[in-house]
């Protein structure tokens, strides 16, 4: 079983209909696109991880 997956078929900064293309992945994994028409990049989900732990309760 083949399972494709789908690109991203509008840029969501100039809204043009030219094919976006791949472009790496981003630190936390998630596939990156480039707008051939603006040149742009973004993901199609955006997931942010933080590089520092709060302080637990016994540290303050």
């Amino acid at each position: 079983m083949l399972i494709y997956r789908k690109f991203p078929s509008v840029c969501p900064y100039c809204d043009d209909t030219t094919p976006v293309r791949k472009h790496g992945t981003s630190r936390s994994g998630s596939q990156r696109y480039r707008c051939s028409e603006c040149r742009r990049t973004f993901q199609d989900k955006y997931i942010y991880q933080t590089s520092c732990q709060a302080p637990s309760v016994d540290e303050v």
